[in-house]
């Protein structure tokens, strides 16, 4: 029974590292939940002194300032913090993390998780041995109706699922990519599929609770000037008889971004898109009868009774609901929907993909002593 979220009496003391991109929507959702007096934005961190004034400039006013810094250790030293969100670039995420769950802090990692598989099994581990939460920013999974189509899928009443197909069409010109000398590089940012298509890598292994067996691709370097991949296809084979279909390319429009999602079980069909911002969801069984408008009510009913009516203007940020979760997972000792097993299979996915990609062959998966390393000088050789 889901019902209103009661206050506690201590809110949680949340430090947020990066400024970038990433940050926009972490800030919201954070302010959303310190003005119900559930969080407070304790710390901003970052190298930038410019990225933080930019973050603070959209704080509300009647919010106490946080400690400012670009050193997470003199932060650690002057207060405790209850929850760490790390939104850095990908190879910071694994020695800020080890400090946070070091000091007992639970944790919220942008995507990818990290870029090591390594790393992630080293974090998760770490955090049950801690005993804290770590979520990972895997935001499709928390728009509103995906969970409710998910444990629709689950229920069966479209039978098994079939396979499934995603593709991401998130185009950028060469200025994104000469931003910074680590953009469109292999190990520290992966290229189209590792650092644009992962929301969506993630989300149909989810839907489709996949159990891969092995992967085949190809990669290719067609419209930048960078190391990685610019466009990638691949095919997972999972187990139960499945496939899993997935392009990333950054090769597109850069003002019409898309990524669209088609998932076929025995008896029906999901299917979903977003384009310029706007998602559009299908889902419709072999006798005509659509689900989707009850699936989406229900998901609008479930949110207003957890948060208020207030959240209705927050629907289309779902770090809103991220944050909702892993104060329910710190609260009620739950797993995250999004957890770091979940940054990390979606990280082995992708490896995976390099691996055949890199060798031009099908792989085992997961990857054996693969690294991102291994992808040096694919479109130089």
């Amino acid at each position: 029974m889901i019902g209103r979220r009661k206050k506690t009496d201590r809110r949680l003391n949340i430090a947020l590292i990066g400024c970038g991109r990433a940050s926009t929507d972490h800030l919201k959702a954070i302010h959303f939940f310190e003005k119900r007096r559930f969080v407070e934005l304790k710390a901003i961190v970052d190298k930038n002194e410019q990225a933080i004034e930019s973050a603070l400039a959209s704080r509300p006013a009647q919010f106490k300032r946080p400690l400012l810094s670009d050193n997470f250790d003199e932060i650690l030293e002057k207060t405790p913090i209850d929850l760490t969100v790390i939104a850095t670039p990908p190879a910071f995420h694994f020695p800020l993390s080890v400090k946070a769950l070091d000091a007992h802090s639970h944790l919220i990692v942008e995507k990818p998780l990290t870029l090591d598989m390594g790393e992630a099994e080293e974090m998760i581990a770490l955090a049950q041995e801690r005993k804290r939460k770590l979520a990972v920013g895997m935001k499709y999974r928390y728009i509103p109706g995906v969970r409710e189509i998910k444990d629709f899928i689950d229920s069966g009443a479209f039978g098994d699922v079939l396979y499934g197909s995603t593709a991401v069409r998130w185009g950028h010109d060469q200025a994104y990519y000469d931003q910074a000398p680590w953009f469109g590089t292999w190990e520290r940012d992966g290229g189209a599929l590792m650092n644009q298509s992962i929301h969506a890598v993630d989300l149909m292994a989810w839907l489709m609770s996949a159990e891969p067996l092995t992967a085949t691709a190809v990669l290719l370097r067609q419209c930048h000037e960078m190391e990685a991949a610019d466009l990638a296809v691949g095919t997972l084979t999972l187990r139960g008889n499945r496939l899993l279909h997935i392009e990333g390319t950054t090769n597109t429009n850069p003002e019409a971004k898309s990524a669209s999602f088609f998932l076929r079980c025995e008896r029906g069909t999901v299917s979903a898109s977003l384009a310029g911002g706007t998602p559009k969801i299908s889902v419709i069984g072999d006798d005509g009868k659509k689900h989707e408008k009850r699936l989406l009510l229900n998901a609008l009913k479930n949110r207003i009774k957890r948060e208020g009516f207030g959240v209705i203007g927050k629907l289309g940020n779902p770090y809103t609901f991220l944050y909702g979760n892993m104060l329910d997972a710190i609260e009620k000792d739950r797993v995250p929907i999004a957890h770091g097993e979940a940054g990390r299979d979606a990280l082995t996915i992708v490896l995976s993909l390099f691996q055949a990609g890199r060798e031009g062959r099908t792989v085992s998966y997961p990857p054996v002593d693969f690294t991102l390393r291994d992808m040096h000088g694919l479109f130089d050789e």
